[in-house]
């Protein structure tokens, strides 16, 4: 996904993809027929919550959160479990 790149599909904003193999990122999602890709995708790499994905999602990082750099990606449609969208001004930072 280079700067020219035009995603075409269905824009869902800032969420988390959580994707077969336990894998959770978060970051700017469009959905194809083929592909979940993401913008500034970053791994969580622990939760930090003591309330699940959902909050993470509502709340942003806790203190215990751990993400890693930010990348961008595309994930085959056909790992994609779940996205749950998030409240952008909490992932400000």
């Amino acid at each position: 996904m280079g700067e020219n790149a035009t995603i075409t599909g269905e824009a869902h904003g800032l969420v988390l993809v959580v994707a077969d193999r336990g894998f959770v990122w978060v970051g700017e999602t469009v959905t194809t027929p083929d592909w979940v890709e993401i913008k500034n995708a970053r791994c969580v790499r622990r939760w930090g919550t003591t309330k699940g994905l959902n909050q993470l999602a509502i709340e942003g990082p806790q203190s215990s959160t751990q993400l890693d750099a930010p990348a961008d990606l595309k994930v085959s449609r056909k790992a994609l479990i779940a996205i749950i969208p998030c409240e952008a001004e909490k992932w400000a930072a």
